[in-house]
């Protein structure tokens, strides 16, 4: 699947990815710094994966959801390039996400974030509470009955 706005592009297909941007971008990240390389883009594999392009073809950002497609989605790794930001696209990958039809059946999403708690909350994410509070959020939307 593919989305645009303002020239950027969010897709889902991997073999547009660019691996050695992504994993440049994560090993600089507080969550991801420690992963082996090798792990970390088998992760990446295993999961329903959404690119982030700048008009110009770069990788500008990334997220990710470790899924059984219907009752269960971790939301992970969510970047966009400090050039990028500022302008909503963290909004933008994050609402494309939610938003995915191939995400509908979807009850429960799951994310660990040490920070971003509103922008998160924006979208619906609620602090879980207890001794993970500041690190886990929780967002569930009602099913469909068809």
């Amino acid at each position: 699947m593919s989305w645009l706005r303002q020239g950027f592009e969010i897709n889902t297909d991997k073999t547009k990815l660019d691996k050695e941007s992504i994993l440049r971008m994560l090993r600089a990240t507080y969550w991801a710094s420690e992963v082996p390389p090798a792990d970390l883009w088998e992760s990446i594999l295993n999961s329903r994966a959404y690119g982030m392009f700048s008009p110009d073809g770069e990788q500008a950002g990334f997220a990710r959801v470790v899924t059984d497609g219907t009752r269960f989605g971790w939301f992970s790794d969510v970047y966009i390039l400090p050039v990028h930001r500022g302008r909503g696209l963290g909004k933008w990958l994050i609402e494309t996400v939610i938003g995915d039809p191939a995400l509908a059946k979807v009850h429960r999403f799951l994310l660990s974030t040490n920070d971003a708690h509103n922008l998160y909350e924006e979208h619906g994410f609620k602090l879980v509470e207890g001794e993970e509070a500041t690190k886990l959020m929780m967002l569930m939307r009602k099913r469909t009955t068809e």
